[in-house]
């Protein structure tokens, strides 16, 4: 059986020192290594020993009670949220740190929620019960508080004594084990088997306790996950698996790591790309620590690292159905400007690669202005992006102020159509672009007839949909929440070539964006408060001056918690005011809330000064072959150019 673990914490909760002594539980490492020894196993990266904090999630491959473990040790800091994020795409299972000094923190809860969506089966371990002030009980509580986990307390011999309360919860999971426990029926393999079930539905959430600096409660955990983890991995089934991590090797390479779900892969086997092309391993990796090491074969559980595929993060391989979007996505965006002589065309080459592995990075290059931004989660990801481009690529920049990453979408139906056909080129699409409820991405639809397209360029068409940032013509800012249908294509059949279909779909949907009504959108916070009752006032009006709307708040024993919502451009600085009303007592946790409409969108959209119609990297105009040379013709011109004419 093999399972992929990751390990999750908020920043400083002990997450790596945990890995450090799972490694040497499982043999892998001789002694731990140290965050501030900076001498950590996973923490491999110069960046990552200099500062003490995980930014690259890594793994390691160990085997222990009979189970054979891919360990994934994620950042913990919210700024690299984005790549904790993709990681758990591959997971079966996870640990979550919790310091039960501090309890459940702002980051904990993030982590949680996109745990518990991705329906991830769930332990817990108490970290820091060394250490004064460490109380796991109250721990405990607040999980099941404020995470709502159904979290129970574990310990070395939970498994094959479970308490009274834990066999309760259990009964009431399915109606022949309550009639078991009503019954007085204590049959341990019994129990056990439905306590496997409960782990790996999330009805239960075992939590241990200990101190992973001492490496107290490790070895409880390690063998508590050996025994109640499961897997079904088929390496008979049909060939599946997923990309969750683009990177480069030291000479250039792109190296796509991927999850395999179902079947069994070797060298040289062919594989068909979501580009619809062929592609044949010449060897396969595995990744250790920040080696990679050749294997020659994968099977389904298993983890593998292609070399120089055209993949990128969240590609699906064969039988294997894709995810939804990434829920974590950066609110700030900022310019990037040259230091030491280099050209925007040299820079934008090498951000390019970075946004290859952090895809939320989306680099844009705005020709009006001849200046490079970028999107980014927090001032840390920006310093080490900063520390990225000049050890890796020897470019020195800096960041200008950040600003509010907007999004447009459509306010009603449009049908969008693009034609390239340049000289011996030849592609025509039209599209129907349909605004999509709030939170719903950018997504494709297919009503086009196959007699008149053939199937492989339907699937052409989705791809060059899917596979880029559409903007819009407001401000620039991405489009979201719009659903692309293909209604009808044309292609020639000899001069349709690789790109004339990405050409014609990106005119198409840029024209239509032109044509049609669309709406600037803002992103909202959703926030908990948490202070001493008397202040409940003076905060609750500070934030009804930020726009915010208070949407419940309780008071208990001399504790306020208020709960609301607000726009993120208003409450970028809030934190800085509630820690100094609050004298540094309060605690306070944000997250992302999706976008709505913006009630500002006047006044934005006249600071960006954002020219669609010179934006040349992004056209709306179709290109039509006349007299035997490509003619360029307006967007507003172009419907009555096409040849494809509505019935």
């Amino acid at each position: 059986m093999h399972v992929t673990l990751g390990v999750f914490a908020h920043v400083d909760a002990g997450k790596t020192t945990l890995c450090e002594q799972i490694l040497c539980l499982g043999a892998v490492l001789r002694s731990p290594g140290r965050v501030d020894h900076r001498d950590a196993y996973l923490d491999n990266h110069p960046l990552e020993r200099e500062r003490g904090i995980t930014i690259f999630a890594e793994q390691a491959e160990f085997s222990y009670g009979g189970v054979d473990f891919t360990l994934i040790d994620t950042p913990g800091h919210a700024d690299f949220s984005a790549e904790m994020e993709r990681s758990i795409a591959a997971l079966d299972a996870c640990v979550l740190v919790v310091s039960a000094v501090e309890g459940v923190q702002a980051h904990t809860l993030t982590v949680w929620r996109l745990l518990r969506e991705a329906g991830v089966p769930a332990f817990f371990f108490l970290n820091k019960m060394d250490r004064a002030g460490a109380d796991a009980g109250k721990t405990l509580a607040a999980l099941r508080e404020r995470l709502g986990a159904p979290a129970f307390a574990f310990d070395e011999n939970t498994i094959d004594a479970l308490p009274e309360a834990l066999l309760e919860e259990l009964a009431q999971t399915d109606e022949a084990l309550l009639e078991s426990y009503l019954s007085g029926d204590r049959d341990p393999a019994l129990w056990t088997a439905a306590l496997r079930r409960a782990v790996a539905s999330r009805a239960v959430c075992p939590a241990y306790s200990g101190s992973a600096l001492k490496g107290e409660g490790v070895k409880a955990l390690l063998t508590g996950m050996s025994r109640l983890l499961s897997t079904h991995y088929d390496a008979g089934a049909p060939f599946a698996a997923r990309v969750y991590k683009i990177r480069h090797d030291a000479q250039g390479q792109r190296l796509a790591h991927i999850k395999l779900l179902g079947g069994t892969l070797r060298p040289r086997d062919a594989l068909v790309l979501p580009s619809g092309e062929t592609y044949k391993p010449n060897e396969l990796r595995r990744c250790e620590g920040g080696r990679y090491l050749r294997v020659p074969q994968v099977k389904a559980g298993e983890h593998a690292v292609l070399t120089n595929a055209a993949l990128s993060v969240g590609d699906c391989l064969g039988a294997a159905e894709p995810l939804k979007g990434m829920q974590m996505q950066p609110l700030l965006f900022a310019s990037v400007v040259p230091e030491d002589g280099s050209t925007p065309q040299q820079l934008l080459e090498k951000l390019r690669l970075l946004e290859e592995e952090d895809p939320l990075l989306a680099v844009r290059w705005l020709p009006e202005k001849q200046s490079l931004e970028l999107s980014f989660m927090g001032p840390i990801q920006l310093e080490v992006l900063r520390s990225l481009l000049e050890e890796r690529f020897g470019l020195r920049v800096s960041f200008g102020p950040p600003n509010i990453l907007y999004r447009e979408t459509l306010l009603e139906p449009v049908i969008g159509r693009g034609h390239y056909e340049p000289l011996r080129h030849y592609a025509e699409v039209h599209l129907e672009l349909r605004p999509l409820p709030r939170g719903s991405g950018i997504s494709f639809a297919d009503e086009a007839s196959l007699d008149l397209l053939p199937a492989p360029y339907h699937s052409l068409v989705r791809t060059h949909v899917l596979e880029k940032q559409h903007i819009g013509p407001l401000t620039g800012s991405p489009l979201d929440d719009v659903e692309v249908c293909l209604l009808k294509g044309k292609a020639h059949l000899k001069h349709t070539e690789g790109g004339d279909f990405r050409q014609a779909v990106y005119r198409a949907i840029r024209q239509g964006l032109f044509k049609g009504r669309c709406q600037l959108l803002e992103p909202f916070y959703a926030f908990e408060l948490r202070m001493d009752d008397g202040l409940l006032g003076r905060v609750t009006a500070e934030l009804l001056q930020l726009e915010a709307e208070a949407l419940d708040q309780q008071s208990m024993q001399g504790e306020a918690v208020l709960r609301g919502r607000g726009p993120v451009r208003l409450l970028l600085d809030f934190p800085q005011r509630f820690l100094a009303l609050t004298r540094g007592a309060g605690l306070l946790s944000f997250r992302f809330d999706g976008y709505a409409p913006c009630a500002d969108a006047d006044e934005v959209i006249r600071r960006r000064g954002y020219d669609a119609q010179a934006d040349r990297e992004n056209p709306a105009d179709s290109v039509f072959c006349q007299k035997g040379a490509g003619v360029l013709v307006a967007w507003d011109r172009a419907d009555e150019w096409m040849h494809l004419k509505d019935a």
